[in-house]
């Protein structure tokens, strides 16, 4: 697939210059694809690894889609959490996150300000607590069905890149905010 898209862009593998994924948190199984992935690349042609939040780059999807400057981005953790976080437009037009990335019981969100937008299927999670908790949400723009894209990535990993925000390959890591997802109860 790779080949496919270098070769209808007219470009080569030496011509790339680093590999960008969107690193997490989110779906156990799918991170780990997505970041073996992209260090076989790295390693194979010797470039550093841009990694992007998972939140960041679906707070910067919902910045190319509607017209607003503060995102709460939740996303389903399951086993009744989500993974949030507040984003902030700056003047480039980039989601910047404010504060840090959070796992927690949706009940346990902690929104101040009142975003101008919420996005993520973790909206979905807490059913109508985020307005009963949170007054200020009844007036905001709701996308739940929205997901991250290559291309609000792509602007994110470039800005990484000028920051020299990146790793070598054996550097990568994920962003799992949920550390002992794979252990099994101790009796």
């Amino acid at each position: 697939m790779m080949n496919s898209v270098l070769k209808a862009s007219g470009l080569s593998k030496q011509s790339l210059t680093h590999c960008a994924f969107a690193n997490g948190p989110g779906a156990f199984t799918g991170i780990r694809i997505a970041a073996a992935t992209v260090q076989g690349i790295a390693i194979g042609l010797g470039i550093p690894v841009v990694q992007i939040s998972t939140l960041a780059t679906l707070a910067q999807t919902c910045l190319e889609k509607h017209a607003v400057d503060s995102i709460l981005v939740a996303l389903d953790a399951r086993m009744g959490e989500v993974y949030w976080a507040m984003y902030q437009r700056d003047k480039p037009g980039l989601a910047v996150l404010q504060g840090t990335e959070m796992l927690t019981k949706p009940e346990d969100v902690v929104i101040d300000p009142i975003p101008a937008c919420g996005v993520g299927h973790g909206w979905v999670v807490g059913g109508n607590l985020w307005i009963d908790r949170f007054p200020g949400c009844s007036n905001i723009q709701i996308d739940s069905e929205l997901l991250p894209d290559a291309s609000a990535l792509l602007k994110l990993a470039r800005q990484a890149v000028t920051e020299k925000r990146y790793v070598s390959a054996e550097n990568t890591r994920i962003n799992y905010l949920r550390n002992r997802v794979a252990e099994k109860p101790r009796r």
